[in-house]
């Protein structure tokens, strides 16, 4: 006798993340809201939803979700993503930005964010880092266009050794998953 599993739950570690996000925007959540928000099905996000209640960073009633303090602190400093045409410095039809606050050291190739946005769901994320007063690119392989830099350097005002990270795809739920997934790894 075999015993048959149901469906694998189709979500990435990003989304566990954006859960956290979603709740805390909304104080209280019910599961199918989430689920819509998150784009995802209702078994992933009651997947999601245990995950977080082992960890203590969520309490449920028939209310809905809600973060607990610990759920609170684990958000740490706010994001802010912002959608952006940065013309054929990516991929995909949709780009969405942030910027993350000197994490230049831990930056390598920028293979790494990019692998993680692709797993997020996005087409693809480009890293780019302030030195000098420049944006370039990791392994400076490529010239940055001034007025996408100028654009940049406006919308996210980056700091010496900051980070601005790119995710994109054919549609802004996947690229601001790639662009939460890139900026993950360098927390």
């Amino acid at each position: 006798m075999s015993l048959r599993a149901g469906p694998l739950p189709r979500f990435a570690e990003v989304h566990i993340r954006r859960a956290l996000e979603i709740i805390a925007k909304h104080g209280r959540i019910g599961r199918k809201q989430l689920a819509m928000e998150l784009g995802v099905g209702e078994g992933s996000v009651r997947t999601i939803l245990n995950r977080l209640k082992k960890r203590e960073l969520i309490t449920s009633s028939r209310g809905g979700h809600s973060l607990t303090a610990k759920g609170r602190r684990s958000l740490g400093g706010p994001f802010e993503f912002v959608q952006i045409d940065v013309g054929n410095l990516t991929v995909g039809k949709v780009d969405v930005a942030t910027v993350i606050r000197g994490a230049a050291k831990k930056v390598k190739r920028g293979i790494e964010q990019r692998d993680e946005a692709i797993k997020a769901g996005a087409d693809g994320a480009t890293i780019l880092i302030l030195k000098k007063g420049k944006l370039q690119f990791p392994d400076k392989f490529l010239k940055v266009n001034k007025k996408i830099e100028g654009m940049l350097m406006r919308t996210f005002r980056p700091r010496e050794n900051d980070v601005i990270a790119i995710g994109t795809a054919q549609d802004i739920v996947k690229a601001e998953a790639g662009t939460r997934a890139a900026a993950r790894t360098l927390l």
